[in-house]
Parts: structure tokens; C-alpha cells; sequence
């Protein structure tokens, strides 16, 4: 079992997806996607360097006023909760996760974006397809913690076949797809600590959310690849 990630890392680490058939059908030559999701402290140096943390734009993000979700909006501006960096970035629209990855891309020298919906069910479910991003049996006190009342820190599950973490739990997060039935509205996977049913929180489950909504208990993480379809 690999190491809990450095959660004050800068720059995301990427577990690197084996070529394959995605469920759909279509082949996958791989891709690499973000061990955990995006980080309060990496949103954080991307608000600072792009000039956002003093003229927040509510089209990228929506920062709650009050405390334990590691960024909160001070008079103009906003403010990082030094010990919540380690929780997964949340109150970030579709835009906002999208305009993270377009940032970060030259950081890491990759095209980034964020997965389709079959690129994440790909990598969640390991070669074998599996249920849930750790198998096929539902550890209710591994994925959602009856107790939970916000998101916890990232790195909190064990590692999945392809070395990647919380795909399953804690916070949903954005995917590329749009919602076909439904005008601004887009994917999200995984679950959150919002729900409790076990199917909701299975690789096959995908939920739908309005592209402007910046909520606590929907994250992202990045993929790294060809880009050729990103940003849709």
C-alpha cells in the first residue's frame, strides 16, 4: 500500500490509467488523473496567482462565510484556514474547476482537464470494473462515515488498483460530460458525504448538478493527457 499523500503538495500527483476499453466502449490510450482531489491549498495558490483572492468571481467559485470549508470570504476578499488545507477544494463551479485545470496545465507541463464520465469510472473501478473504487463490498465507515457532517481531509481511503484515493465518498466531483437532459447542467461521480444509499455511491452511479453550483459537498480532481476533447 503506497504512503498518504503529501496533502501540502503544491502541484497534484498523478497515478497513471493504463490504456483500455472505457465502459462505453470507446478505447482509452491512458491518462493520467490526480491521487486525491484538488486541495483548499492548491485551489489557494491558484487564487493568488491568478490575481482572484481579492476579486472573487462568482461564476468560478462561491466562498462560504462561515468556517471549516478552508476558504472563507472576508470583507472583499478571501482567506485561507491554514489547518483545512488538506480538504478537498469545494464551493467551485464547473468553470472554476475547468479554469484551475487550464492554470495548472503549464505548471505541470501536461494538458489538464477534468475526466469524462467513463474516464472516471475507468479509473475507479480498476481492471476488474469493480462496484465501488475499493471493491465490491460497501464499507460504509471507509466511504461515509454515518458522522460526517463536511467534507474530511483528503487521502482518508486506502488506494484503489491504480493508486488513486476518495474516488468513492466524501465529496462528489465534476466531470466534463453535460447533462443531456438538462441545458447547463453537468456530471458529477462518486458520492458524498451528503448521501448514505450504497448505490448512489457505486462507479456506475452518475448524478447531475447546474454548472454555476459552488456547494460544499462537490470537488474535482484533474486528468492530465491528450486534451482533445477538454473543456466541453
Amino acid at each position: 500500500m503506497s504512503a498518504i499523500p503529501d496533502t501540502r503538495r503544491e502541484l497534484p500527483e498523478f497515478a497513471e490509467i493504463p490504456p483500455g476499453t472505457l465502459p462505453e466502449g470507446a478505447d482509452s490510450p491512458g491518462f493520467g488523473l490526480a491521487v486525491v482531489p484538488t486541495t483548499v491549498f492548491q485551489y489557494w495558490l491558484y487564487l493568488v496567482d491568478s490575481g482572484l483572492r481579492d476579486a472573487p468571481d462568482p461564476r468560478l467559485h462561491g466562498f462560504p462565510a462561515e468556517p471549516g470549508t478552508g476558504l472563507r470570504a472576508v470583507g472583499g476578499g478571501v482567506v485561507l484556514d491554514e489547518d483545512l488545507g488538506a480538504l478537498p477544494a469545494t464551493g467551485v463551479t464547473w468553470h472554476g474547476a475547468l479554469a484551475y485545470c487550464a492554470w495548472l496545465s503549464p505548471q505541470v507541463g501536461r494538458p489538464c482537464g477534468l475526466p469524462t464520465a467513463a474516464e472516471w469510472r475507468y479509473a475507479a473501478g480498476g481492471s476488474l470494473g469493480s462496484r465501488w473504487a475499493l471493491g465490491d463490498v460497501f464499507d460504509r465507515q471507509v466511504y461515509a462515515p454515518p458522522s460526517a457532517t463536511g467534507p474530511r481531509p483528503v487521502g482518508a481511503t486506502p488506494p484503489n488498483a491504480y493508486g488513486v484515493r476518495d474516488l468513492t465518498g466524501n465529496v462528489f466531483e465534476w466531470c466534463a460530460d453535460r447533462d443531456a437532459t438538462a441545458v447547463g447542467s453537468r456530471v458529477i461521480k462518486g458520492g458524498a458525504y451528503t448521501v448514505r444509499n450504497p448505490e448512489s455511491f457505486e462507479n456506475t452511479t452518475a448524478f447531475t448538478a447546474d454548472e454555476l453550483s459552488a456547494v460544499p459537498y462537490i470537488g474535482f480532481r484533474v486528468l492530465a493527457g491528450d486534451a482533445g476533447r477538454r473543456g466541453r
